[in-house]
């Protein structure tokens, strides 16, 4: 079965929202909402709908919110290192000559940190 017509079919939310913005682009959603309503008495708008076209219009339009713009996050800072002395240097670098290199030393302490209790 067809489609009945509608009794607002000359009647388009989107175009009339571009034509009050572009007449004023510091009219509030509300204001805009009874201009609309004032010039489409007969159209029925569902609020809703009628603030995401505001909104997607005026973004469409290039009108920027009236609120303030979004800062930009700072990225969080790395841990700071542990102050390293110069005896803990120097028995690490005795401790990895003796053991016979960098990875015969982690493998050594894993063995250590695996037997003890906690």
């Amino acid at each position: 079965m067809a489609k009945k017509k509608s009794k607002t079919a000359d009647f388009n939310m989107s175009e009339a929202i571009r034509e009050i913005l572009t007449e004023n682009p510091k009219v509030s959603c509300k204001e805009a909402s009874a201009a609309v309503m004032a010039k489409h008495p007969t159209a029925k708008i569902n609020d809703s709908s009628f603030m995401v076209a505001f909104y997607t219009s005026r973004k469409k339009l290039g009108i920027g919110s009236s609120r303030g713009k979004k800062g930009v996050k700072k990225s969080a800072k790395p841990a700071a290192r542990k102050a390293v002395d110069l005896a803990m240097l120097q028995a690490a670098a005795k401790f990895l000559s003796e053991v016979g290199g960098a990875d015969a030393a982690l493998e050594a302490i894993k063995q250590v940190q695996a037997v003890q209790v906690k």
